[in-house]
């Protein structure tokens, strides 16, 4: 299913629910790139289509882009990322090919991306610290491979205002690319809950008030945590898994419809009346003719 609006990403709220595990990919060159959206993919099979379309070494220029905690409703309008979403919706006039992948099903890592460009197109490559917001004036020659890689967001009130301002740095350094030259932007993002991250981002044995710093990057993880009990009493099934999933829904309204066509068929053949005398021979005209 090919995607031509940036804001297909969120279709709906079972939708979003119904992959929390996932995250958006986004793809923008300047030269063509034979690449073709889908609205979900797993993290390998989106990988061998990278590697596939980007071993021809494109463009000059590779902005790898990792942004990790975010989901594909964070990008429900333009306001979150307005200059992505401008190279997505083919708003700019310099973007010849776009792709996106509105949910991503694992963990696509950058370095894998990293490496296939390395390995294919003997590419450079030169580090930017996204939360440092610094970077170079200008760029040397390519092929490079420009690799921002930004915090983790925010689950706070300021999330869409950290999206918009990592949106920002990325289209100043954009600029920063000579002109005459062309780049592909490759925007890698992982999902807000990924069960392989819980580890890193958060250790029960540290002591909180020691590392104050620390405790501000923690997220909350009690509501998956498998000895509460009462996190289990107090939580429904509901709340644990996702039931009425858009599949489902389609299937029930199929369901629905072939009922309905087969029942308006049965009537139509129950309601035909034939009368017995049909079946019975006419002798009447042969009486007739016999007299005569």
């Amino acid at each position: 299913m090919h995607l031509s609006r940036f804001g297909l990403l969120a279709l709906g709220a079972a939708a979003v629910d119904a992959f929390r595990d996932t995250s958006p990919f986004f793809l923008a060159s300047t030269s063509d790139v034979l690449i073709n959206s889908a609205y979900i993919k797993s993290a390998q099979s989106l990988l061998d289509d990278l590697s596939s379309a980007l071993r021809t070494c494109p463009t000059d220029y590779y902005v790898l882009v990792n942004q990790p905690g975010v989901h594909s409703s964070d990008f429900a309008t333009h306001k979150s990322a307005p200059r992505l979403g401008a190279k997505v919706l083919g708003k700019d006039k310099s973007i010849r090919s776009k792709m996106s992948v509105n949910e991503v099903s694992g963990l696509l890592e950058t370095g894998s991306v990293k490496n296939i460009l390395e390995d294919k197109c003997k590419a450079q490559t030169i580090a930017i610290d996204g939360s440092s917001r610094s970077y170079p004036s200008s760029f040397a020659s390519g092929p490079l491979i420009v690799n921002i890689e930004f915090p983790m967001l925010s689950l706070g009130s300021d999330r869409a205002q950290q999206l918009s301002e990592n949106d920002g740095l990325i289209a100043d350094i954009i600029d920063r690319i000579p002109s005459s030259s062309k780049y592909t932007l490759l925007y890698v993002t992982s999902p807000r809950e990924f069960p392989e991250s819980d580890s890193v981002l958060y250790d029960s044995n540290e002591d909180s008030y020691q590392n104050p710093i620390h405790m501000e990057i923690k997220r909350d993880y009690s509501s998956h945590a498998g000895g509460s009990d009462s996190s289990d009493r107090t939580q429904s099934l509901f709340d644990e898994y996702q039931y009425f999933t858009p599949g489902i829904f389609m299937g029930l309204i199929a369901t629905f419809l072939s009922v309905v066509i087969l029942y308006i068929g049965i009537s139509a053949l129950s309601s035909l009346q034939v009368p017995y005398a049909a079946f019975e021979k006419d002798t009447s005209a042969a009486v007739h003719k016999k007299q005569q």
